[in-house]
């Protein structure tokens, strides 16, 4: 990209002081000038010191910045939109408190925004970081990350995907007023209304964010039920896509679908019936089934194995917590 066009970027933080300071010094190491962007600061009614941590450290940096501070828990979503509305340019740009991305991370993400009229908003990919990965949750985490990325690449290669990360999201202020502040993940409702209007939502894998896994299980299954039913809400609250002649109408929505609501369902009842045939079937058949375990160990696949078989539990956790308020959350970040 050689001429770089103002970009805001609007930042929605609760109770992020820990980490603050290193998301600010993470942007403003980005590859992308200085005096191209302005950051819109969202404290979203905080009850540590992010607020002050985060003003004095965009001062610092020396970044055109403005900071707002909810009186309320207002939610990702309506802090977003309060955002848009002081933002001063026309190229949004969403990226949470407590990610931090590559240097040409930014560059890279605006830079497919701005390479085709026809693409409305774009993401980008999500690994957890290195100092996640010696644990058990980041083991599996990247295990997983790695499949949905590819995923989402492809199906963003061919026509759209809606399975954003929030992480760092950028999308054109002429084509959305707002950020759709009804159920669902906000990442995934803003892919949804560019496909709805007749645009593409790409997920740019050459633009890497990393996030810190939670080491305590509970503390991850927590975020990652939370994102389940967020995800599962912009599913289901967006279905009159399906009738749009394209190919992620046809094929890939429908997949994806069928992905978060039927695969866990059918999974847990396989899984159920498989276990009573095996206790009610002969010795022959329990030792066969072990060994059949044993060499997909010896192959390497158990871990992923296991982490697939751990996110069907987290979606179907998502699917009974349907209808419980998501939109507010307590920070999973280190404290």
């Amino acid at each position: 990209m050689n001429k770089f066009p103002p970009i805001s970027i609007i930042i929605s933080a609760y109770n992020e002081a820990n980490v603050i300071q290193r998301r600010v010094d993470n942007i403003a190491s980005s590859s992308y000038p200085k005096e191209k962007y302005e950051v819109i600061f969202i404290d979203d009614c905080s009850d540590d010191n992010t607020f002050v941590i985060a003003e004095k450290a965009l001062a610092d940096a020396d970044i055109s910045f403005k900071i707002i501070r909810n009186e309320d828990r207002r939610g990702t979503n309506r802090s977003y939109n309060r955002g848009l509305k002081s933002a001063s340019y026309d190229l949004i740009v969403t990226t949470d408190a407590d990610v931090f991305f590559e240097k040409d991370s930014l560059k890279n993400l605006v830079s497919r925004l701005v390479s085709d009229d026809n693409i409305a908003a774009a993401c980008s990919d999500m690994f957890p970081l290195h100092s996640s990965e010696i644990n058990r949750t980041g083991k599996y985490e990247q295990k997983y990350r790695s499949v949905y990325g590819r995923m989402c690449g492809w199906e963003s290669a061919n026509d759209s995907t809606y399975n954003f990360n929030g992480g760092l999201v950028a999308f054109k202020r002429d084509i959305f007023s707002e950020i759709c502040e009804g159920k669902g993940a906000d990442d995934a409702n803003t892919a949804f209304e560019a496909i709805r209007r007749g645009f593409r939502a790409y997920y740019e894998t050459s633009a890497i964010v990393f996030e810190d896994i939670p080491v305590n299980l509970k503390d991850q299954s927590r975020q990652k039920i939370r994102r389940a039913t967020r995800l599962i809400e912009a599913t289901l609250s967006n279905l009159d896509v399906l009738r749009m002649s394209r190919p992620f109408s046809r094929i890939f929505f429908p997949l994806r679908i069928m992905m978060v609501t039927i695969s866990p369902l059918l999974f847990f009842l396989g899984t159920g019936i498989l276990c009573v045939g095996l206790l009610i079937s002969s010795l022959l058949n329990i030792y066969l089934g072990i060994a059949i375990v044993a060499i997909l160990v010896v192959l390497g696949v158990s871990r992923f194995a296991q982490s697939f078989a751990v996110n069907q539990y987290y979606l179907l956790r998502g699917l009974l917590r349907l209808g419980t308020d998501v939109s507010v959350w307590e920070s999973t970040s280190k404290k």
